[in-house]
Formats: C-alpha cells, structure tokens, sequence
C-alpha cells in the first residue's frame, strides 16, 4: 500500500512541475521497515543470515566489492572479540545482530576521529583533501549503508525489544550528527585548496553529496524501527534526542542549495509520513507496537515544522524586516512542495485542514500583498495552490478510482472518525471555495516564467473543492451534507466563469507560449466539465435523490451554466476553441442529452413529473446545438476555427445520438426561434446551409457500429419511425431537386449526392431499432423500392445492403446474448419480412447481370475506346455491387424461414441446371455465350451466397453439388464458369465439412479432382487448389486409396509453385503442407517430390527444390526425422548445381540458404566442400545471384570462420571472401563504436527466398540506390530522410548496378515486385502496375546485384563526394569490392610519413585531404586559364579554306551573330564577352 501511494505522490508532483523529491520507497527498504511489526523471530533469524551472505558478496559494482570487504572486516572484528572474551563461543559461526551493529558503531566512531583530523589539515595539504575523500568513498558510505541493512533486526522484538539500540541511540545519534558536520564542513574547507582547486573541490564536493545522502536514508532507518520506552522519563529524552537527530539531519537538508542532497532529504520525510500512515492503518495489534507509536511521533515532527516555517514566513511579510525575505521565501518554497507530496499521505484530516488554513492565509497576505508582481512571490503563489490542492485531493483512506465514482456508485461503510473527517474536509472546501473566488490570481500581469501554471492551479483548485462538496460520504449528519451539496451547486455558475476566464486570460499573452497556456486551461475547462457535471445532472431524476430542493437548484444551477457555456463560442476564445469546444462544450451538451434520453427511456413508467423538465432539456439542448452551428457560419472562412466547430459537432452528434441531432436541428424551416427572437434560417439561400453536417453525420454513423456490441448504449437506440418520417423526406426533397429541370449539371449532381448522403443515415438506425414491430416493415417496402431504383442511385445498394446486414447480426446478436421477449420479437418480425426482402435482392443480382450483358453486347458494336472505358467502369462497378448483394443475401438467409429459403435454392438450382443445358443461340454467336456466362455466374453466386449462410441442409448442399460437377469436369462454358463452380465448391468444402468427409463423397469428389486435371482453367486454379486442400484434410494415412492420390496430384501442385498469380502459389504451398501432414510420412513424402527433380523441363525441377525448401523451412526446426534427412537432401539436390537454367539455379541458391540455417554444426560440415564450390560454379545467369550467394557464404563464415571457407572458395573469388572479411572487421568496429543497429530475422518463407538482404548483418552489405534505404529500413517505418542522412555519415555501399542507376527514372513494373509475372498484353493491368521510380521507391526490390557500384558518399548537402585518390581499373569488374576504409587509412597514412607507415591523428588526415583538393583545384583552374575561347560562329569555319561552309546536320545558314546573354556582360563576365567579339570585329583602331 505504501509503495503504491508513494508512487502516486510522484506522479502528481511530476505533472505539477514540482521540483522536490519523489517519495517513491524502495520494496526492499519497505520490506525492513516492517521487519519489527510483522517478522517471526525465526524469520529474522533467516533473513539476518541471507542479510549477511548478500553483504558479502561481490559483483561487478565497486560499491558491492566495498561493501563486502567492510563487512568481512567486521565480522573479522567480532569473531576476534569472541575468542578474547569466552572461547567456548568459537562453535557459534553466524555473528548476531547485536554483534555486528556494536562492530560497525565502533568503527564508525573511529573514522570519525579520522576524518576530523583530516578535515583540519584540509586547508594547507592537498593530498590530505583526496585521502579523505577516499576515506569517505572506501570506508563510511559502505559502513553506514550496513548499519541501516542490520538496524531493523537490532530492533526486533525477539532482539530484547530493541534495549540494544535504546540504550545506543544517544550514541548513534551523536555519531550521525557529527558526520553531517564533517560532511559540511568537508565541503568548505575544500573550496579553499591549494594547487588543484578544481579538480579537489570537485572530487570532494561528490565524496560531500554522497555522504550526506547515505546519513539520511541511515537516519530514516533509524528513526523509523527504533520503539518508544516504556519509561516516561526515558520516552521524553529519547523525544528530545530524536527530534535533535531529525533537525541535524533531515530537517537541515530541506534547504539545502545542493538539489540532489535536497531531494533525498524529500525522499526521507516522504517515508517517515508515509510509512507513519501505513502504520497506523494496521490492526490494532500492530498499532499499538511502541515502534508504530515513535513513528507518529517522528511525522508530528515534522508537520509541526512545517507549520512553524509557514508561520514563520507570514510573520516576516506582515512585519517591517526585508532581509530575510528572499531566503524566507525560498524555505517556504522548499516546505510547500514537501508538503504538496506528503499531504495527501497524512493519517490525519485535520492535519490537512491545518495546513489548507495556512495556504489560504498565504494567498491573503502574500498574493495581493506587496512584491506580489515580482517573480518570487508568484512562484509561492504556485506552490501554494499545488499544496492546497494535495489538501484537498483525496487521501489514503479514499479509493483508487476517484472522488466521483467511488462517492456516486459504490456504498461505502464509514466509521463515526470516518463521518467527522469527511464533515471537516467539506467545510474547509467550502472555505477554500469562496476565498478563492474573491482572491484569484493576477498571473497575466507576471513576469513569471511559469505564470500560465499558476492558472491551471489554481483551475484544479476550484474544481478539487466543488467535488469535495459534491462527493461527501454518506454520513449521519444529513443536513450537513445536502447543505455542502446546495452551496456548492449555487457556486457552481460562478466557478464555471472562473475558469473559463482563465483561457482567455492565458490567450492574451504575448509569448510563444500564450497557445500552450491556453490550451492547458482549456484542459482543465473540459476536466471539470466532465467531472462535476455529470453530478449535478445526476440530480434531475427523482428517483436519484429524495429531497426536491436538491433537484430543483440543480436544475437552477445547469439553467445558469447555459448561458456561461454558450460564452465559450465567442471570438476572445478562439486560441482554445480546438481544445474547449470538442471537449466541454460538447461534453457538456451530450450529458444534458443523455439525461433527456434516461427520461424518454423512462417514460412509460410513473414519471409524469419530469415532463416539464424534459422541455426544458430539450430547449435548452436546441440553444446549445444551434448556437455552435452559428458560429460554423460565422467561421466559415477560417480553416481552423471551422475545422474545431465541426470536430466538436461530430462529438456531439456521437454524444447525444443522431435521431436526437436531427430533432433539434431543422434543414426546412425558414427560421429558428431561439428564446424570444427570430434569428436567420440556418438554411440559408447560398445552396450550403445545413448540408455540410451530412458528410459528420455519416462519419458518426459509421463510427457508432463499435457500438453495436454493446448495445446497452442508449445513444444507439433510434426508431425507425423517425427515419421513415423525418430523414426520407429530406432524401426526397433532394431528389426532387435534382429531377429540377432549372438546375445544371453539376447542381443536380449535388443534390444526388445528398440523397446518398442521408440514405447512408439508415445504417444508425439499423444499430438498435426499439420499434422493429411497428416500422420495420414500412421501411422493408421503402427499402425495396429504392433498390429497383439502382439504375440512378447505384450508390445506394452498399448502403441499403450493409444497413441491412448491420440489423441482422444485430438482431441476431442481441437474441443470442440476451433471449427476452423483446429480441424474440424482433428476430421474428426480422424473420418474416425477409421474405419480402430476398427475392428483392434476387431479383436486383439479376438486374445487375443482365447490364453486363448489354454492357458486354455494346462493346462488340462500337469502336470507340473512351466509351467502351466507362462502360468497363460501370460492369466492374456492377460486379462490385452484386458481391455486395449476395453477402446481405447470405446474412438475412440465416435468418429467413426455412421453407422459404429451400423454395428460393431450388429455384435458383433449377435455373441453373436449364442454363447449364442451353446450347445459347448460334445466330447470336460470341456475345450469346458471353450473356450465357453471365446469368449461370449470377446463379453460382447466390448459390454460394446461400452455400454461406449455413442455413442449406445436406440434400440441398448434395443438389447444388451435382449441378456445379459437370461445370467443374467441362471447359465448354467460360472460364469464369468454371472459376465460380470452384468457389462454389471450396465454400461447400469449407461450410458443410461432413459433407464432403463422408466415405463416399469424399471417394467422388477425389475423383472429380484428379480427373478433371486436364480441363481445369489457368483463372480457377487458386479455387481448384482450395478445394484439393479442403479434401486432403479428410485423408485417412491409413487408407491406401487415400494415399494414393497424393502422387497423382502432386505434379499439378508442383507446377502452380510457378504459377503467374500470387494466391495460386500460396494456395499451392498450402496444399503441399497439407498432403505432408496428411501422409504422416516425410522420408515417403520427399521421396515423392525427389521423383520431380529428374524431369525434363527445368520449370518441374525447379518447382521441386522449391517444394523441397518450404518442407524444411517448415518441418526442420521441430521434426526430428526431416533434420535427419536433410545431409541426404543437400547431397541429392547439389547435382543441379550444373544445371544452366536460371530458374534452377535460383531455386537450387534458395534451397541451399534454408538448409544452411536448418542444417546443425556438424550436419553440414561435411558438405562444406560441395556447397561452397556448388555455389561458386558460375553458369549462366549465376552473377544474377551474387546477393544470396554472398548471405550463405556469410553465414558459413560465421558458423565456421574465414580459415575454414577460404580454401574451399575458387582462385578466381578469393577477392570476395577478402571483401567480405574487411567488411566484418568494418562491422566489428562500427559495433566498438556505438553505432551497430538492430538485426533483422527473416521468419518469412517468401522473405527467405525473395530477399537479397541478410537476415543478421543488418542489410548493411546490400543498401539500395544511393540513399542507403534497405528493405529492412522500410519495414521498420523510417522515412527516406533518415536513410538517406545515415548514408551520409556512415558512406554505405549502393548496391544499384551501372545500368539501373542510369535508368531510375524509367518505368517499373509494379506487379513483379512480388514475384507476380504481368501480362503485357492486357492493357488494364498494364495501366495498374507500370510506375515511373521516384524517391520513395525501394530500388532493391528491382535490382538481384549487390557489387555493381563503387562507393558513394555525399556532403549535408546531398551533393556527391568524388575521391581523387582511387583510379578505377578498366575491365576490372571487382576493383571496387577492395576499395575499403582502411586503405584509405594507409594511403593517408603513407603520404603522411613519406612512405613509412605511423599513426596520423584526424588533423594531420584533415590536413592531407585538404591539400590534395587544393591542388586538384589548382590544376582545373589552369587547365581553364589555358582553355582557348571559343569563337562566335566557329562551328561553320572550313578547315580547309578560309571562309565558312555549311556542314552536314546544321539547321541554319552559316551567318556570325552575337548571342543576347544578359549574363555576358555582367562585370565578372565582360572580359569573355569582349574577346569573344574579337574574334568577329577586328581589334585594330581606324585610322583617321
């Protein structure tokens, strides 16, 4: 309990900006505190014992090392006083606490007598100042640190009751206090050393801190297990030396300059309060301990000094003395945050009150007083506030979950001491409440650096004493407590002005930080909105409280704080208009909505009294709602106050529910009253009115379906009544509007979009309909009539189909959770008006399939592609709303009855099977077929729609089944036929299990699938493949017959892991996982794939090293018997490492690499030789490859090292193997260095074989482009920016080849990036899938080399950095791979010493790059001062003759102009001009 209280003192003094000491105990600190209440003696026993054995022993920390050595000297000590004094003690092994403490007092005592010494001759030696530091570092602070470890089992009851350390204290306590003296006096004496000033004050001023530090927490220990005696006399002297103690050592170090040594001192007395508190809540047994008793005595020490500093300070402002002031205000200051943090812990109220009191007379004298402007005067301003509002928090005896819910919602059993504090507590609120009304701090006109805090104090304040009126414990004294309550309703309006006056107060600053202030006041704003209101309004209701004054000045109260919440709209608080407006002006309008809602909910019962007061929520309400849509008008022009007035309308839509919205806001009167005036229809005549509320109320709309699961939320509940009445006659107004023939285009265009707009409101209102019975089938007829109206109004099927499937599972959900009547009812209603529903959306499949056909059928006649593009929009656009259609098909055919449902499936099969035996007119040709395919793809969907719901029984399930079989064994039809059979097939499949897993049907159905292998389409094969695995999954390992069709299979299964399409591949490696699992058998399984790998064509052996890697990638880590096999596998698949196939080669690389991480140390050992030089071979298209031959052999050098590869790589790549050993050394240095980043695993069977990155070297080695932006980069979220700045300083290497860095900015090929072959002839996915590269795009993905380029480094401003000092070879194609960093190092090195080799720090290396550049700069200036100007029109001069000639490919005759270049007769560029006019008009003067 203390540790969690001390944790939220901290948490408080943290977000107040409060400097002071966390009062956070340490668990191992609490756990020795209550060693004297709660331990055995045989447990203190134990614990002395690992006590001892954890002091002695030592780690890596050189504090443990001295700690141990400390401690074996004294038990040295004591073993040697043992022997002295009785020999017949040696058998004893374990010192005693006793023992040890008297070891450890002496020897502290003699250091002491030591340091004083050293202390003296400080002044003079040096070398005496940093012994005694060492002195202190080696010897006291591990000496004091033991003492405070053994002092709780010196006091232990079974100790004697702790007479050791009673009689000791005095000696203890003097001891403690002369070490504070050294301590301080160390310090000062240091500060006047000799020769080493610095340096020895520095050291000595640490040594200083950490003593003083230690001193406190041994002090605490202390006085916090040492017992009271049970003599009076004894009792009042061990007080006197106690409170001496605590003012020597605590006390003085509250004021410390020293922050760190100050806020210990805060630590220490936060543990004597808390640990005091805690104490005192024990039982009785334990309260009345004499340790418990001394603790309280300790912490009324310390509340009574505070109290007196306090005092202290409000006597020297009232009196004539000015010295003192600043140092009286700086110990207030001290005291004030102390007290901040350790109020809310006393086990007292009064002592709160006590000090809430003496807050209040400091804001009266020293608020307004004089100084009050100057900056320390504020700042005691702050800190009181912050103490007065730990005075008013709640305290250890109140829960966690806050003042408010823990008062309204939880009945708590109080004490008569309980009834008093709560009645103490309240009246000072009330106090608090009015002084602080009257005295409100003037921090605007402060030059307070932290004057904005204050407001938002002193904010916290005024809301911390409304609740304490409000949330009183229900006590005896029931006049008191409707009092506090009335009072603080009453001043309610008055503290809702105060602190919305505060924003504007912090908004008229002129800092930066005017915006910050007002925000954090509009924060406290919606806090106490959010908080207090909810307990007013809670009043309202009758049945919440028995007394109507109670109600009637809430109501009163709410009436009043209208008007001061409207006060937010104006213009002075538009800098809090983001943070007040969403928040407490929203908050505040929903909770009068959610009240007025209880009410309606309420209103069949006995509740006729509220009527009148739920018109005056609805009034007020109304005001509210149309004052903020006022201000939208009136902001119109401003982006951010518009965009806060409809954040904060979208809150309150989903605060009050939008039924509720819609009937306080009017879209068709001309004006809307508002109390006694007519103001302006918010509809106005410019065409946007009210309109831009639709867009926020669909959003709301959307947002509400989290809601759906809780449907207990009374915002949610709607009627369907009022949609049918109210929000279709607003859609049918648009639609007149648009039907207009005075409107334009566009304008009608416009008001369509309305309609959809509010249509998108019935998803709402299908959350939770309270009136299914009465409405739903009105709305149902609506409803039908606006699909038949698809043609105009296509928008509209998504939204009426997913509002229809929202109140299915709705219906469907809440009568499952909750069977009452009422759900009951619905469903059925629900039920029986799907009937009518269904055959609508049969009806409307159809509709949008026969526009296909016409689509497809006005193609054929007409040449125009512009057309024949829209009409391909509109057919995909249909194909997208029949899927949509037959999901709600599928959703309300769970519902339907089913009867009805088998009558609609028979139709539909009937119609399938007629479809399936048309022939189709031959006079109609290719556009007959093509509408043939369309209706029979329109019937397999809403079969499989139905197929979906789970509703079909098995006779309907095996009817369907054999009118899709002949579909699935016939390529006649289309393709897309026998793509939908398939679906339809898988979704039998996946639906009805025991219907395929039967004996006999799964016998039929293995058949159709291996017989109808030859007729299958390329487009069904991703469904094929599913319904393959669905029957897989029923095989019986037992069953030969079942096993027999694997093989038979699984070329088919190997050949679509080369599939063109991405899903096919996936569904094909699904499949081949499980037939591994359904064979039960991997040596007999990979036998099967080994078979593949001597097939002709290179496509089937390569399809089989791929199968053979995702077996071990899946199978190798946890089956035993795979990681057996795989020495076998490597060996057999290392004969197509001369296989000239690049396909091959790429499967054979892959398959290499997982094996290299599957295989174990000594598994692949052996095969070294053959892998290493397998993958070196290179054939054609090997180069392709480098990357992941580059990653295996790095994870083989890593496995085995570089003098174990080396001699099994070829002569001719030994280049590559040194490469890789300098960049492993570069790694290790980067590593040294601090700047190693995190590695990446490659989990992913598709990353492992696609990937050209390693998947532990951090993708360094294989950077893409020029930025340094790897793939690895772009899955940890960094930005292109970040990449590129990294490459700048670390000059990675670019892994772009010559020939894609010149054509970056060609076209890319989108769909290949995942493997996926494009179809270049279709010009749809053409347009889809080829890009231009731009900056953000990962060139890796494009690109399989990794050594095609050199180096490349670039300044901060991204300009590319050549290097003079490297000459690239030609036709040495792997001279850049030995281009490295510590070559560079040796050049510079060389050139530096004239040809020896030494060390060349980075001035000398700056030096030598520096002169290098001066001289390459040097010789281009030459080379240009040499350069010959160019002559003007001398690309016409004839070599040969004297005059011009005009040259083959020239455009213009050869005529000498001079160009009209501004720049060329700039002064810089004069002299140029002057000679390039030479060369035309002679130079010579004319002779006169």
């Amino acid at each position: 309990m203390a540790s969690m209280q001390s944790t939220t003192a901290a948490s408080q003094a943290s977000s107040m900006g409060i400097g002071s000491g966390s009062g956070n105990i340490n668990s191992s600190d609490l756990a020795l505190y209550d060693i004297p209440l709660v331990t055995s003696p045989s447990q203190a026993s134990t614990d002395f014992e690992q006590l001892l054995h954890n002091l002695q022993s030592i780690s890596v920390d050189p504090k443990s090392v001295r700690k141990a050595a400390c401690c074996a000297a004294l038990i040295e000590t004591v073993q040697e006083r043992r022997q002295n004094q009785n020999q017949q003690q040696q058998q004893q092994v374990v010192v005693s606490p006793n023992e040890l403490f008297l070891a450890t007092l002496a020897a502290l005592t003699s250091l002491q007598g030591t340091l004083e010494q050293q202390v003296k001759r400080t002044d003079t030696d040096t070398e005496s100042n940093n012994n005694s530091s060492n002195e202190v570092e080696t010897t006291a602070l591990p000496l004091l640190e033991i003492l405070r470890q053994i002092l709780p089992y010196v006091a232990h009851p079974s100790n004697n009751h702790g007479a050791l350390l009673l009689h000791q204290f005095g000696t203890v306590s003097r001891m403690l206090r002369m070490f504070v003296a050294l301590g301080y006096a160390y310090t000062a004496s240091s500060s006047t050393t000799g020769t080493n000033k610095a340096t020895s004050t520095a050291v000595a001023t640490s040594g200083a801190n950490a003593l003083l530090r230690q001193i406190l927490k041994t002090t605490t220990m202390l006085l916090l297990i040492t017992p009271s005696s049970s003599s009076t006399t004894t009792t009042q002297e061990a007080e006197k030396e106690m409170a001496k103690l605590l003012h020597a050592t605590i006390i003085r170090m509250f004021h410390d300059v020293r922050p760190k040594v100050r806020k210990a001192a805060f630590g220490c007395a936060m543990d004597v309060v808390i640990v005091a508190s805690s104490s005192n809540s024990c039982s009785s047994s334990s309260s009345s301990s004499p340790v418990v008793q001394q603790r309280k005595v300790i912490a009324d020490f310390l509340w009574e000094y505070c109290h007196a500093v306090i005092t202290q300070y409000k006597s020297s402002s009232s009196g004539s003395k000015k010295k003192n002031d600043s140092s009286n205000s700086k110990n207030l200051i001290h005291i004030l945050r102390l007290l901040s943090t350790s109020l809310p812990y006393a086990d007292d109220v009064r002592i709160r009150v006590r000090f809430g009191d003496d807050c209040l007379a400091l804001m009266g004298g020293g608020g307004e007083g004089s100084g009050s402007k100057g900056e320390v005067s504020m700042e005691v301003i702050r800190e009181t506030l912050i103490t007065l509002l730990s005075c008013l928090e709640k305290g250890e005896e109140d829960s966690d979950d806050g003042l408010l819910l823990s008062s309204m919602e939880q009945e708590v059993d109080t004490t008569k001491d309980t009834d008093k504090e709560d009645e103490e507590i309240s009246k000072f609120a009330a106090r608090a409440l009015a002084f602080l009304l009257q005295h409100r701090p003037n921090a605007a006109n402060s030059s307070f650096s932290s004057a904005g805090d204050v407001n938002v104090v002193y904010g916290r304040c005024l809301m911390g004493c409304v609740e304490r009126m409000l949330v009183r414990a229900n006590s005896g004294d029931e006049d008191g407590t409707l009092a506090s309550k009335l009072l603080a309703m009453k001043l309610l309006p008055n503290v809702l002005t105060s602190i919305l006056h505060l924003c504007d107060e912090a908004a008229e600053g002129e800092d930066g930080g005017a915006a910050n202030s007002a925000e954090m006041c509009g924060s406290e704003f919606n806090q106490f909105v959010s908080r207090v209101m909810p307990i007013v309004t809670s009043y309202f209701n009758n049945a919440a409280t028995s007394n109507n004054n109670l109600q009637r000045v809430a109501i009163e109260a709410v009436s009043n704080c209208i008007d001061i919440i409207r006060q937010a709209l104006k213009i002075q608080y538009r800098n809090a208009w983001g943070n007040i407006l969403p928040g407490g002006y929203a908050t505040f309008t929903s909770t009068l909505a959610l009240n007025l809602l209880e009410m309606r909910g309420a209103g069949n019962e006995a509740n006729n009294g509220n009527s009148e007061l739920e018109g005056k929520l609805q009034s007020c309400l109304k005001e509210l709602v149309v004052s903020l849509l006022r201000l939208r008008d009136d902001v119109e022009k401003d982006g951010t106050a518009r965009t806060a007035v409809e954040y904060a309308t979208s809150t309150v839509m989903r605060g009050m529910g939008l039924e509720l919205f819609l009937s306080l806001v009017d879209f068709t009167d001309d004006h809307v009253d508002i109390g006694d005036k007519k103001k302006k229809s918010l509809n106005t005549e410019s065409g946007a009115g009210l309109w831009w509320l639709l867009p926020l109320m669909k959003q709301s709309a959307s947002s509400d379906a989290s809601a759906l699961a809780s449907s207990s939320s009374i915002t949610t509940r709607s009627h369907l009544s009022f949609f049918q009445g109210r929000v279709l006659n607003l859609a049918r107004r648009c639609d007149a509007a648009s039907a207009d023939g005075h409107r334009t285009a566009a304008e009608a265009s416009i008001q369509k979009q309305r309609v959809v707009e509010v249509w998108s409101l019935l998803y709402y209102f299908c959350l939770h309909p309270i009136d299914m019975k009465e409405n739903f089938a009105a709305v149902a007829k609506t409803v039908v009539k606006a699909l038949s109206d698809h043609s105009r109004y296509p928008k509209l099927v998504p939204v009426i189909c997913g509002s229809l499937k929202s109140l299915a599972v709705g219906v469907t959900g809440r009568a499952e959770a909750n069977p009452s009547a009422e759900a009951t009812e619905d469903l059925e209603v629900l039920s029986n008006v799907s009937i009518k529903i269904l055959p609508s959306l049969f009806k409307l499949v159809e509709t949008l399939n026969e526009s296909q056909k016409i689509n497809s059928a006005d193609d054929m006649d007409t040449d125009d592609k512009s057309s024949s593009k829209e009409k391909q929009a509109i057919r995909q656009q249909n194909m997208q709303l029949v899927e949509t259609v037959t999901d709600t098909i599928g959703q309300l055919a769970q519902i339907c009855p089913r009867e009805f449902l088998q009558n609609l499936f028979k139709k539909v099969v009937q119609r399938l099977l007629v479809a399936t035996t048309e022939n189709g007119d031959n006079t109609g040709g290719k556009a007959s077929k093509d509408a043939q395919a369309v209706r029979m793809c329109s019937l397999l969907g809403l079969g499989q729609a139905l197929v979906a719901s789970g509703s079909l029984d098995n006779n309907s399930v095996s009817l369907l089944y054999r009118a899709v079989r002949p579909l699935v064994r016939s390529d006649e039809h289309d393709s897309r036929v026998q793509k939908r059979a398939y679906k339809v097939l898988a979704e039998i499949c996946e639906k009805h299990k025991e219907f395929v897993t039967s004996e006999e049907r799964l016998n039929e159905m293995t058949d159709l699938m291996v017989d109808s292998i030859v007729t299958c389409q390329v487009s069904a094969r991703h469904m094929r493949l599913k319904c393959m695995a669905y029957i897989v999954q029923g095989f019986d390992s037992s069953n030969q017959a079942h096993m027999a069709v694997i093989p038979k299979i699984m070329g088919e299964v190997l050949l679509c892991l080369k599939d063109s399409n991405a899903k096919t591949r996936e569904a094909a490696y699904q499949l081949l996982l499980e037939m591994a699992v359904a064979r039960d058998d991997m040596t007999d399984y990979f036998k099967i794939i080994l078979a593949a790998l001597g097939a002709k064509t290179t496509h089937m052996r390569s399809a089989a090293v791929m199968a053979l890697s995702r077996l071990t990638f899946e199978y190798a880590r946890h089956d035993t018997s795979v990681q057996s096999l795989l020495p076998s596998l490597m060996q057999t698949v290392a004969f197509l490492f001369d296989d000239s196939s690049r396909e091959v080669t790429k499967s054979v690389i892959s398959f290499v690499r997982v094996c290299v991480a599957a295989m174990s140390f000594d598994q692949l050992e052996p095969l070294l030789p053959e892998i290493v030089g397998g993958i070196l071979k290179y054939n054609k298209g090997r180069d392709r490859f480098r990357a992941k031959i580059k990653i295996i052999l790095k994870k083989l050098v890593r496995l085995y090292g570089y003098d174990a590869i080396a001699p099994l790589v070829p002569e001719k790549d030994t280049r590559l193997i040194t490469h890789m050993r300098k960049l492993t050394e570069r790694t290790a240095r980067r590593k040294a260095a601090g700047l190693q980043d995190g590695q990446s695993v490659v989990n992913n069977f598709d990353d492992m074989m696609e990937s050209d990155e390693d998947d532990s070297d951090d993708g360094r080695t294989f950077m893409t482009g020029v930025t340094g932006f790897t793939k690895m980069t772009s899955m940890t979220g960094k930005s292109m920016k970040s990449a590129k700045s990294k490459s700048v300083v670390s000059g990675a290497r670019s892994t772009m080849t010559g020939k894609s860095a010149k054509s970056t900015s060609g076209p890319r090929i989108k769909a290949e990036l995942q493997g996926e072959i494009l179809d270049m002839l279709d010009s749809s996915k053409m347009a889809k899938s080829v890009r231009f590269a731009d900056a953000n795009m990962n060139d890796n993905d494009f690109s399989d080399d990794d050594d095609g380029m050199d180096d490349m480094q670039f300044d901060n401003q991204g300009r590319i950095i050549i290097s003079d000092g490297l000459q690239k070879v030609s036709g040495d194609k792997g001279a850049a791979d030995d281009f490295d960093s510590e070559d560079d190092d040796e050049n510079l090195q060389l050139k530096a010493g004239g040809g020896k080799r030494r060390r060349v720090s980075k001035f000398e290396s700056v030096k030598v790059a520096k002169a290098e550049r001066d001289a390459v700069n040097a010789r281009k200036q030459s080379k240009q001062s040499k350069k010959p100007t160019s002559s003007i029109g001398s690309a016409y001069k004839s070599k040969k003759a004297g005059g011009d000639v005009k040259k083959k490919g020239q455009q213009y005759e050869p005529y000498a102009y001079v160009p009209l270049n501004a720049k060329d007769y700039s002064k810089k560029n004069r002299s140029n001009a002057v000679s390039k006019m030479g060369t035309v008009v002679r130079s010579t003067k004319r002779k006169r």
